[in-house]
C-alpha cells in the first residue's frame, strides 16, 4: 500500500482500535462500500485486514464497522465525503476570522425518507438542543424535505486561548482522535487506556479536568457552522473573565494528522469562536424517522445579520 511518508503505518493506525471489544462494533458495512465511500481499494483492504482491521465474515463477504473504517481512511488520507466536509470548516474558520462583522448563517435541516413505500406520512424528530426531547415534523413520504431551519449569529472571532486554557488544552496533547464504534465512548477509562477519544469523550474529559483546576466548565452540543454544509459536534467550554470559550484541542490535531489542506491555520490552542455554535449542554441526537436514526444534511448559507 502506498501511504504518505509522514503518515503512520496501517498497523499503527489500527493498533488502538484493537483494544476496543468487538461487542461495541456494528458490523454492517459491506466490502464494496469501503472503496466507494472511503477510498479503500481491495489491495488496501487486504493489507488492513492483515494488520488487524476487525470484520465479521458472512456468506456474502466480510462486513466492517463504519467508525473503524472512517477513522482508518482519514489517517491514511484517502478520499472521502467526510474528508471533503473538513475543508469547509477551515474555509469557514478563515471567514469568521477575517469578516468585518461576525457573519450570520441560515442552517436548514434536510432529510430524505430512508424507507420509501412505508404507509402514511414520514414523521421525523429533530434535536436542536436544549432539554426537550426533540421537535417532531411531518413530511410527504419519499421526497426529500427541509424540516426546519435556524439562524446562527457569531458573537466574536476565533482567537488564542488565554494562558490558563492553553495549559489545559496542552494537557491532552497525547490523545488522538478516532471515531469510536458503538458504545465504546461510554466505557470508563477508555481514553486513558487506549490514548484515543472522540469528540464526546474528549469534551467530558476536558470539562472534568477544568473543574479540578478550579475553572468553570460545561459541555456544549451544537454545530460547526460552514458553507455549504454544517456539521454536528460536541466540545467543552470554559469560562474565563466572564466569557465562555470553546476548548477543543483534539479536532485541530486530527485535521493536521489527517493531512487536511489548511489545517495549520487551526492550532490546538485556538478558540474557534463563531465556527462553533452551541445549541445545548449535551451531544445532539441524530434525526429519527418513525423512531429510527436516519441521515440528514445541514445545508448552510450566509444570512443577513440583524
Amino acid at each position: 500500500m502506498t501511504t504518505p511518508a509522514e503518515g503512520p503505518s496501517p498497523a499503527r493506525i489500527i493498533a488502538p482500535l484493537l483494544r476496543i471489544p468487538d461487542s461495541h462494533r456494528v458490523f454492517r458495512l459491506p466490502l464494496a462500500a469501503l472503496e466507494k465511500g472511503y477510498g479503500m481499494t481491495p489491495p488496501i483492504v487486504d493489507e488492513l485486514i492483515a494488520a488487524g482491521l476487525r470484520y465479521r465474515p458472512t456468506a456474502d463477504g466480510p462486513l466492517f464497522d463504519e467508525d473503524d473504517v472512517a477513522s482508518v481512511s482519514l489517517y491514511l488520507r484517502l478520499p472521502s465525503a467526510r474528508r471533503g466536509v473538513m475543508t469547509f470548516w477551515l474555509r469557514a474558520l478563515r471567514r469568521f476570522a477575517s469578516a468585518d462583522a461576525p457573519p450570520a448563517h441560515r442552517v436548514e435541516v434536510t432529510v430524505g425518507c430512508p424507507d420509501p413505500g412505508h404507509p402514511g406520512p414520514c414523521r421525523y424528530t429533530v434535536d436542536l438542543g436544549g432539554e426537550r426531547p426533540g421537535d417532531t415534523f411531518e413530511a410527504a413520504p419519499g421526497a426529500p424535505a427541509v424540516l426546519t431551519a435556524l439562524t446562527t449569529r457569531a458573537v466574536g472571532r476565533p482567537r488564542e486561548l488565554p494562558p490558563v486554557l492553553r495549559e489545559l488544552a496542552d494537557s491532552f496533547a497525547d490523545v488522538d482522535y478516532y471515531l469510536l464504534p458503538g458504545g465504546s465512548a461510554a466505557e470508563p477509562g477508555l481514553m486513558q487506556r487506549t490514548g484515543i477519544g472522540d469528540c464526546i469523550l474528549m469534551a467530558h474529559a476536558i470539562v472534568a479536568e477544568a473543574r479540578t483546576r478550579g475553572i468553570e466548565a460545561r459541555l456544549a452540543g451544537g454545530l460547526i457552522v460552514a458553507v455549504p454544509f454544517s456539521s454536528t459536534h460536541t466540545w467543552a467550554e470554559c469560562r474565563v473573565d466572564g466569557e465562555w470559550l470553546p476548548v477543543d484541542p483534539l479536532l485541530p490535531k486530527a485535521l493536521a494528522a489527517w493531512g487536511v489542506p489548511g489545517a495549520e491555520q487551526w492550532p490546538t490552542t485556538l478558540a474557534p469562536v463563531g465556527l462553533f455554535h452551541r445549541l445545548g449542554g449535551a451531544p445532539l441526537r441524530p434525526v429519527t424517522h418513525l423512531g429510527t436514526d436516519c441521515g440528514s444534511s445541514l445545508r448552510t448559507r450566509e444570512a443577513e445579520a440583524a
